[in-house]
Order: structure tokens, then sequence, then C-alpha cells
């Protein structure tokens, strides 16, 4: 009992110390756009986010028209909200990404990084994006 015990805690140690620890910096570096919502977003549509957490700034693009803004002043692990967008306004074949991808940005309010990937998270903590390492 007290074997099973010990080797119980011992894991739970090297769970919690295998766990990546969510900072703002590592949200740094360009992630493309894999999901939003329940949308799959092809390999070929070049949407992405990119973020330079230094200068404040984050850019990217909805496939179609490109992103740029700012972060907050007071910036931390717990909160992501992204303020004002600036972007271009072209009209494109295919607004889908874009139309889905705005309004999801609009709504995250947390994040997460699981190995390569970065969770972009609502208000119930529900996954709103889903974006890979470039």
């Amino acid at each position: 009992m007290k074997k099973n015990l010990i080797l119980a805690v011992m894991a739970a140690l090297m769970m919690v110390s295998c766990a990546e620890k969510k900072t703002f910096e590592a949200l740094n570096g360009e992630w493309k756009v894999v999901t939003i919502g329940d949308m799959a977003v092809a390999d070929s549509v070049d949407a992405f986010i990119g973020f330079d957490v230094a200068e404040q700034i984050v850019y990217g693009s909805t496939g179609c028209n490109h992103l740029t803004g700012a972060l907050p002043a007071e910036i931390n692990a717990e909160s992501l909200i992204f303020g004002a967008m600036g972007s271009t306004r072209m009209m494109c074949p295919d607004m889908a990404i874009e139309d889905a991808m705005l309004p999801a940005m609009g709504v995250v309010v947390d994040f997460n990084v699981e190995g390569d990937n970065l969770n972009l998270l609502d208000v119930a903590g529900n996954t709103v994006m889903t974006l890979k390492k470039r």
C-alpha cells in the first residue's frame, strides 16, 4: 500500500514537472490557424496570428486580409484579450475563413499552449481557435 502511494505521488510530480508553464512569452512568434470552432482551415489557406510580446504587437492574416493591433498594456499569463484590430478590406473569392476568424478573435479571453498548439479560449473555457506554431 505504501509503495503504491509513493509511486502515485512520484507519477503526479513527474506529470506536473512535464506540463508547460503558461507564460505570455510562450505566444511569441507566428501561429497558423488550424481550426476555428468546428471548422478546419485548409493547409493551403495562409491564415495566421503573430505575436511580438516585447513590442506588444499582434498581427496576422485571415488568408485574405492582413490584421494588425496592439496587445493590452497590462498583459499577463492569466488572460489574452485582443484589443481593437485594424484590417485591410479587400474582397476575396472566399471569405468564409475571415468571416469566422474575426468574430472568434473577439470572444477570446484566455489561452493555453500544448506542445506546438496554441488554443484560444472563450470565457467558458471552450476552444474557439486552435493554432499551430509556424
